[in-house]
């Protein structure tokens, strides 16, 4: 919830364990996922439950749960009602490796017609869970912040995990 303004409300679960783990040790969160063993953390099981809980025992409609956008997990916490075609432009984003996109990339990506992939990025600009970029040509990209992070973090993992 800290992170709305940045991200539009939208986290990637890997972010989400990424940032736990950097709090381990500090505050309520220093006891860790797994029993307080120094050398386990959070896994993505643990969060997608705990998101699963936090949406039970949140008001009707305040947002909280868990979609599947692009192969990954990300963690919604707004209100808003994200249909098919919001999960599609994001994960196009996410496919795309950087996190934005433009009106051409999607049309070629989903066979959409303009107009429907501008209806989904105008929800997605309100909301705040994807930013307008006009570049040097004119071109109109948007990036979409929790998916450029969680691409980065995911990255970011895979190399520690090759280091080990």
């Amino acid at each position: 919830m800290a992170a709305r303004t940045r991200n539009g409300g939208i986290m990637g679960v890997e972010e989400v364990r990424c940032t736990l783990a950097r709090r381990k040790g500090r505050g309520r969160f220093g006891s860790g996922g797994n029993g307080g063993d120094e050398g386990q953390g959070y896994s993505q099981e643990d969060i997608i439950a705990s998101v699963g809980k936090m949406s039970k025992l949140s008001k009707p409609g305040s947002g909280f749960r868990t979609v599947e956008v692009g192969g990954g997990i990300m963690i919604v916490s707004v209100p808003t009602e994200l249909d098919n075609d919001h999960m599609e432009v994001m994960g196009s984003a996410m496919r795309h490796g950087r996190g934005e996109v433009c009106v051409e990339d999607l049309s070629k990506d989903t066979g959409w017609d303009t107009e429907r992939v501008k209806r989904s990025l105008n929800l997605l600009l309100a909301e705040g869970i994807a930013w307008l970029d006009v570049d040097k040509d004119s071109v109109e990209r948007y990036w979409f912040p929790s998916v450029w992070k969680e691409g980065l973090t995911v990255s970011r993992v895979e190399k520690d995990d090759e280091n080990m």
